[in-house]
């Protein structure tokens, strides 16, 4: 019988298909099979008998059974066919004529083991204390060793072909692991040894980043543990040999790249980076990447100065005390009043995130490095997350029509009064309805915004921002494609920072050539 395609195709013909191919070696292990088989082979070699035809007495019986209606059935020969062997899991018995001796039917059969896995032992995936290493990485190793101890005592200075050929670590984590080494003055071979054979040896580059950076009694990232390599940064790398002369701005700079940091690879914002989080993230392979790059402003993730400058410049245009702490009041002035009075009111009632200033209701600079980037960037599960929370007013992870008209009413107000197209909110619901598709309609859950993160932050612009939700409403879409083309692979935040990095820029310029004007015109006329 022929099988269909479409059922080959099924996994229960291949389940079945395994069963009786492991039945059928099962009969064939039998020493009653292999007599069986060889008598057979026996009879095929016997000259085949000749058949008479049958005899008209016979040939009439048979025609006189069958009624008028039946025609006499047609067969290649009269012989029976054999009957097929019937066999279970535990037992085999034939119809056919066996030995003398017959089968033991109460015998059960072994266990079966196809023979690609007989004896093949599982191989070790799990190595708590690292994965070791083969003797060309040991050679290879022990050869770096060799060539930087060539006198026992190493220096600091000397350490960094360790650093970086034997631990695979950025140069600038020299110091750090210079110290971590044991090395106080210098350094010797035997020392070192040592803690290469228990610390670092088996373990990946990763793993020697984390084990450099954190305290030894804990287990986990703290921004603490991040400020002595970022002053190290500071003072080595050349692309922020300038800041050397503004320590004020050294540290606003080193805040700042720690605020990052902890925002995009401290996914449960405690405060802490466990190890699988900065497996996660491409921290390691930014820093790495930052040792190469002479131009800090090319790696933007983290580190770029110029990302530092838009944020920092935001905060001390509306900070007008300059005492790094803002009120609510201050925070309302963010973007020409752009935000929506009921936006910052829960902003400020912490629902989105708790500040960690330690004055009550004031916003400290951390905390709004974070708010601007979620601001400025609303395509990330990060900003998602904490524009939802601001919308969702009963806290129940749904985003109801209530809830948006709540909201979209002061947006409405706030655009007849400066004379722009009023947009109805059953208009708005529609098209967001549209451009989100809930599950269920005119409700949206976090995990809406989340599949379609790159269009959801007009969701929130519309209901929170008025500057953005104008923009939208007039937007050229001829611009915004150019803009995308221009650089692919920018986020939003990418694409924001460097528009508004351009524009300070430039009004910095202005205001000095408006100096040396001035200077000039007074000096003329004195």
């Amino acid at each position: 019988m022929e099988i269909l395609p479409q059922y080959k195709e099924s996994i229960r013909y291949e389940l079945a298909k395994k069963k009786i191919d492991e039945q059928f070696i099962h009969w064939l292990s039998f020493p009653a099979t292999s007599q069986l088989v060889q008598k057979l082979i026996e009879d095929c070699k016997l000259p085949i008998p000749t058949m008479n035809p049958p005899s008209a007495i016979f040939t009439n019986r048979l025609s006189t059974s069958l009624s008028p209606n039946q025609s006499s059935p047609k067969r290649a020969s009269l012989t029976p066919p054999l009957s097929p062997p019937a066999y279970d899991r535990l037992s085999v018995s034939y119809s056919h004529s066996l030995p003398a001796e017959g089968l033991n039917l109460n015998r059960t059969l072994p266990a079966f083991t196809p023979p690609s896995k007989q004896n093949t032992p599982v191989p070790q995936f799990y190595f708590p204390k690292g994965k070791p290493l083969d003797p060309s990485q040991i050679d290879k190793s022990m050869k770096i060793i060799s060539t930087c101890f060539i006198k026992d005592n190493l220096r600091l200075t000397d350490f960094e072909n360790i650093t970086t050929q034997l631990l695979g670590l950025p140069k600038f984590l020299n110091p750090k692991t210079f110290q971590v080494s044991g090395g106080q003055d210098t350094l010797t071979k035997s020392s070192f040894l040592k803690i290469w054979k228990s610390d670092f040896e088996t373990k990946t580059p990763l793993e020697r980043f984390f084990r450099i950076l954190k305290k030894q009694n804990k287990t986990y990232l703290e921004r603490e543990d991040f400020r002595p390599i970022m002053k190290i940064l500071m003072d080595s790398h050349p692309g922020l040999e300038f800041l050397k002369a503004t320590p004020e701005f050294q540290e606003r700079y080193a805040d700042t790249v720690i605020e990052r940091i902890f925002y995009t690879v401290d996914t449960n914002d405690d405060g802490k980076i466990t190890f699988r989080e900065l497996k996660k993230s491409n921290l390691f392979d930014v820093c790495l990447a930052v040792d190469e790059e002479e131009d800090i402003n090319k790696i933007r993730d983290y580190f770029s100065y110029e990302h530092f400058y838009v944020l920092y410049c935001r905060f001390w245009e509306i900070d007008t005390d300059h005492d790094f702490i803002i009120d609510k009041d201050d925070f309302s002035r963010y973007e020409g009043h752009t935000l929506s009075r009921k936006a910052n009111d829960r902003i400020f009632e912490q629902v989105p995130r708790n500040f960690t200033s330690q004055q009550k209701d004031k916003m400290s600079y951390e905390d709004f490095v974070w708010f601007m980037i979620n601001e400025e960037d609303k395509a990330t599960k990060r900003s998602l997350e904490y524009w939802f929370k601001i919308v969702d007013l009963d806290n129940n992870g749904i985003i109801t029509a209530y809830e948006m008209e709540y909201f979209y009413e002061e947006q409405l107000r706030r655009l007849e009064y400066l004379n722009q197209e009023a947009v109805p909110f059953k208009d708005v619901l529609c098209q967001m309805s549209d451009m989100l598709c809930p599950s269920i309609e005119n409700q949206f859950t976090l995990k809406d915004f989340i599949v379609k993160k790159q269009i959801s932050g007009i969701f929130f612009n519309a209901l929170l921002n008025l500057n953005k939700f104008i923009a939208y409403e007039q937007r050229d879409p001829f611009n915004i494609k150019k803009e995308i083309s221009e650089n692919p692979d920018f986020s939003e935040w990418d694409r924001f920072a460097l528009t508004e990095y351009v524009r300070l820029a430039m009004e910095e310029e202005n205001a000095e050539g408006n100096e040396v004007l001035d200077e000039e015109w007074d000096s003329d006329h004195d």
